[in-house]
């Protein structure tokens, strides 16, 4: 782990309770199924009763429902407008997506396995609908990105024995629809790749299985040479993703000291923590301490071997 990884990961845990509940889940939640950091551990602990509605997982499922339906259909900060339509072909999908998360972590990481839950909450067949509709829509797969995938890779792990994602399409999605001359859609086009490899190994829970992993490190090698195509016009949360993938995938990039120097270059004025400074494609929005999170508990994780429960 690289000096300033730790630093990073001390301040975090050092000024975890300034961050809203969402955020020190996630912060947690990744940090101990990557490698079963004790801090986060306890972390988790302490948020049992918070995520999990007093081990009441109906009652967690239908809370987090009430919110996702309540919150704006195409409210996602990434790529919004262009999202928009997609979004509302398919209005429920973040709905179910926030429940399928829930549902995950609450399983793998409380051991409360709430999935016979969620055909009384959603109907069967409408699930069904939409896994076929999205999975034959490669315009909105490409489009909506992790809202798609996540929902694909939560769905079919959790309720299907088989691997009928057909990875093939996903290749031909990343492949032929973006326009590599529009930053957004090299945004869109990395998370579309970075999540599908994130998807199979359960958000981070296991290994790839083996017979599954060539079609990913296919991925990998394309988005290493995209980033390279494209190094400036990508942001510093992508391509610590990217980092992500590769340690999960047991491959050592070319590209991690580059990256890392670039982090190396972009700790905040405001706490040991990076932001995104030294691209042409900045998440300028987000440069606080809990807006950073995401991008900085991947810095952490690239810097960590990946030894997963699973």
């Amino acid at each position: 782990m690289t000096i300033l990884s730790n630093n990073i990961l001390s301040y975090y845990q050092n000024h975890a309770l300034e961050l809203p509940s969402d955020k020190q889940f996630h912060l947690a939640s990744r940090l101990y199924l990557w490698n079963q950091d004790e801090t986060a551990s306890q972390a988790l602990q302490s948020l049992r009763n918070e995520f999990t509605s007093s081990n009441n997982p109906e009652a967690a499922l239908r809370a987090v429902m009430a919110t996702a339906l309540e919150s704006p259909v195409h409210g996602s900060k990434n790529a919004a407008e262009l999202r928009r339509p997609y979004f509302e072909r398919y209005p429920k999908l973040k709905v179910y997506v926030s429940v399928l998360f829930r549902m995950h972590f609450m399983r793998l990481i409380y051991n409360l396995d709430s999935r016979p839950l969620f055909h009384q909450l959603f109907d069967e067949s409408e699930l069904l609908q939409l896994r076929n509709d999205l999975l034959n829509d490669s315009e909105a797969l490409a489009i909506l990105s992790t809202h798609a995938i996540n929902f694909l890779y939560l769905y079919d792990r959790s309720f299907t024995k088989d691997n009928q994602l057909p990875l093939e399409t996903f290749l031909q999605v990343g492949r032929n629809h973006y326009d590599l001359n529009d930053r957004m859609h090299l945004q869109l086009f990395i998370y579309f790749y970075t999540h599908c490899i994130l998807g199979e190994s359960l958000f981070y829970y296991r290994h790839i299985p083996t017979d599954l992993q060539q079609t990913y490190l296919t991925m990998l090698q394309e988005l290493e040479q995209l980033i390279v195509d494209h190094y400036d016009d990508i942001n510093l949360d992508n391509k610590c993703e990217f980092l992500v993938c590769a340690k999960v995938l047991g491959v050592a990039s070319r590209l991690e000291p580059l990256i890392f120097a670039e982090a190396e270059q972009s700790v905040s004025d405001e706490g040991t923590f990076i932001v995104d400074r030294h691209n042409n494609n900045p998440q300028t929005n987000n440069v606080a301490l809990d807006s950073s999170e995401h991008r900085n508990v991947l810095f952490m994780m690239a810097n960590l071997d990946f030894t997963p429960l699973g």
